[in-house]
């Protein structure tokens, strides 16, 4: 198209429009232009299918693989309990298939350990008056375990909070798997252990509740009588302070010096002030009669005291338990059960090794109820592989099939991919495996032998066989694989990789190949076009902002041009009317007068 311009407009000093010039030339010019940018509108559209493509592609080969793999979901084997209320079981792939009867006697059960309520409450001292420490030793694991040592100190863990306290903390810094925790109720509070294993490994026991901090002989009928045997001229006892990794102290005895308990009370103290044992003896006097008490100024496992050594008629009488009282164990117990008559047992409630591949979880003890269990393959997992690879493959030949619609109006485009031939030979190889049949195989041998159907467009859809006469239905695929589970699995996938999955997925491995499968091959073209075509197009729009400049510089002298031309006419007339004015010529003529009227 011509650019027109107004010769009325133009000689009346109003000029041209130089931009709307400009662009009408730059516009006959760049046709080309929007050819090139439909072209790479079109190869963008292309290539976002191809990619989805692709990826539908990848989906099926996740899918198709599965059913290829022999540790897979084809390969998986269950385990089904007719009673899941005394117990369920899982299989592994080595679970050899079959079916057991087996009674659970027991559960296994965690250790418990719980002393009766202190009415004083849950901060009160669970020391006995005149006590400065005490001791607990916890057994964890039954009489073969291990003991734990629990020193208690006065104003330290002497109260049922700090002790679950300081428990927790010495269980989680050495694991001793017990935790402990206070409970309280109208009877006042109390202290529980638990073990945090099942089964005799978490058996709970208290072999030793002991305070500490004084020592006491037993009663004699005077505190002024000799302590040693008759006919004995000396005696010796050995005082230990603080334990068996303590001090010993000696007290060797003498007649008429310290042989009496108020002799040997005065010594003592005489001694402990002298050497800093930080002891304090003194002579009680009960019903009984008359007894040494020795206290110890320490608090904790570092006032413990005790007699090592002794050869005179004195006797020391054990110290106060705690207050304490703890009753008896509860739980600590292995499972018991038997399978198929076999007896088992076990620390956990989660049984493995007592059925090859299988792992039994047991729920509940039911004694007079036997369970059966049965071993074979998964149906669940096998019918999910198989619909996850209808599904994806369905998805893969509709897509195709989306770019093979025919229009018989011709009112509607062709679809971008309609002459793309990579899609041609996908659509080819993708019917091809479908179709992949092997032999014998007690028949099933194909899809369709197994329930499979395809449809006209391709897609397939699970359905039944046909029927084998009038008088009878085709089998569904559901049935075909819970009467013969181990032949539908070796139509998929076998040891010598003969299976249709094993060949669907070695073709897939170079349908989906990055670099030389026929998509991504399309793929890597049609975007190398595109590269191409943006080179060209941001070349050509340089150019054309080149022109651009120049054309706006051309017309814009010309514009100006234009502007001045009727002040040069103006000019030019008032120049011949002077002419006219001064001449001496003839009256009668008039004075010319130049127009733009050409």
């Amino acid at each position: 198209m011509g650019v027109s311009l107004n010769p009325s407009a133009i000689l009346s000093g109003q000029g041209i429009d130089v931009n709307t010039v400009v662009q009408q030339i730059l516009a006959a010019h760049s046709g080309q232009l929007s050819v090139w940018q439909g072209q790479q509108t079109t190869l963008a559209t292309q290539n976002g299918l191809l990619a989805g493509m692709e990826n539908n592609l990848i989906n099926l080969k996740t899918a198709i693989a599965a059913l290829a793999d022999p540790t897979g979901a084809l390969t998986a084997q269950a385990a089904t309990s007719s009673q899941p209320g005394i117990l369920t079981g899982t299989a592994q792939s080595s679970a050899i298939a079959g079916t057991h009867q087996i009674i659970v006697t027991s559960l296994a059960t965690a250790g418990t350990l719980y002393t009766n309520p202190i009415a004083a409450g849950a901060n009160a001292s669970i020391l006995p008056a005149g006590a400065t420490g005490g001791d607990l030793q916890l057994q964890v694991g039954g009489a073969g375990g291990v003991t734990h040592d629990i020193p208690l100190t006065q104003g330290s863990n002497d109260t049922l909070n700090t002790l679950a306290h300081y428990i927790n903390t010495q269980s989680g810094a050495n694991n001793w798997g017990v935790t402990a925790t206070v409970v309280s109720d109208t009877n006042g509070s109390r202290l529980a252990l638990f073990s945090q294993s099942t089964g005799s490994a978490g058996a709970l026991a208290i072999t030793t509740n002991t305070s500490t901090g004084t020592l006491y002989t037993a009663d004699l009928a005077s505190a002024d009588t000799s302590i040693l045997p008759n006919g004995q001229s000396s005696g010796d006892i050995q005082l230990q302070i603080g334990g068996s990794s303590g001090t010993n102290v000696d007290l060797p005895i003498t007649p008429g010096s310290n042989d009496t308990l108020n002799t040997l009370s005065n010594y003592i103290n005489t001694q402990s002030a002298t050497n800093n044992w930080g002891l304090t003896a003194t002579v009680v006097q009960d019903s009984g009669g008359y007894h040494l008490a020795i206290d110890s100024s320490a608090q904790g496992p570092a006032g413990a005291l005790a007699v090592t050594a002794n050869t005179t008629i004195l006797t020391t009488t054990p110290n106060p338990a705690t207050n304490l009282t703890f009753d008896a164990p509860v739980g600590g117990a292995n499972s018991v059960l038997s399978i198929d008559g076999v007896p088992f047992n076990s620390s956990s409630n989660t049984v493995t090794g007592a059925i090859q591949g299988v792992t039994l979880n047991l729920v509940s003890q039911s004694p007079s109820n036997p369970v059966t269990l049965t071993v074979g393959a998964d149906t669940t997992q096998i019918s999910n592989a198989v619909n996850n690879f209808v599904s994806a493959y369905n998805a893969v030949v509709s897509t195709i099939n989306t770019q093979y619609v025919v229009d018989p109006t011709g009112s509607i485009p062709a679809p971008p991919l309609e002459g793309d031939s990579s899609l041609r030979s996908l659509q080819a190889s993708m019917l091809t495996d479908a179709g992949f049949s092997i032999g014998g195989n007690s028949g099933l041998v194909n899809l369709a032998s197994m329930g499979i159907n395809m449809n006209n467009d391709g897609t397939l859809t699970i359905g039944s066989t046909p029927p084998q006469d009038s008088h009878s239905s085709g089998q569904t695929f559901a049935q075909i694989l819970a009467a013969n589970p181990s032949a539908v699995v070796n139509f998929f996938q076998n040891a010598s990789a003969t299976g249709f999955a094993n060949n669907f997925n070695a073709d897939l491995t170079n349908l989906t190949d990055s670099t030389q499968g026929p998509l991504n091959v399309d793929l890597a073209q049609k975007q190398a076009q595109q590269l191409d075509l943006s080179a060209s197009i941001t070349s050509f729009q340089s150019q054309l902002l080149i022109e651009q400049t120049q054309l706006t510089q051309q017309y814009d002298a010309v514009n100006a041009s234009l502007q001045s031309y009727p002040l040069l006419l103006q000019a030019i007339t008032e120049t011949l009317g002077s002419m006219s004015t001064s001449s001496t010529g003839s009256t009668s003529s008039s004075s010319p007068t130049l127009t733009s009227g050409l």
